[in-house]
Parts: C-alpha cells; structure tokens; sequence
C-alpha cells in the first residue's frame, strides 16, 4: 500500500537545484477550487516568501524535505 504524503506547517523543504535554499511551510490554505497551497518562508531570510501548490511541494523533482515539523 503506498503512504500518502502530508505536508504540515513547521516542516522544512530544500529545493533543488541551483538556486536551492531552504524552506520552511508557515501556513496550509486551500483555495476557492479546493487545491491546497502552502506558503513558505526561506529559512536563511524569513521576509523571503512564496506561495506553491502542495503538489508542487511534493513533487521529488523540484524538493525534499529536509525537517519533519
């Protein structure tokens, strides 16, 4: 059976590639179609924000996660 992965504030995210860095998930909001998008603070520059959709977060292409929160 596969797991189904959940992402969940506190949790930090590295993402790959070049011009990586780290991310930490702040908050988890679904917008008016119902698709969830985490918003995300760099860790190394908290004012640095950005907004994906979760499954863009959990696609093992573009990141990993680095912390469990």
């Amino acid at each position: 059976m596969r797991r189904k992965r959940e992402v969940v504030e506190g949790q930090i995210y590295r993402k790959l590639g070049p011009s990586g860095g780290f991310w930490q998930v702040v908050a988890i909001r679904k917008d008016g179609m119902g698709t969830q998008h985490a918003q995300l603070k760099r860790t190394d520059d908290p004012k640095t924000l950005k907004t994906l959709s979760v499954m863009a977060l959990l696609d093992n292409q573009q990141f990993e996660i680095a912390t469990e929160a």
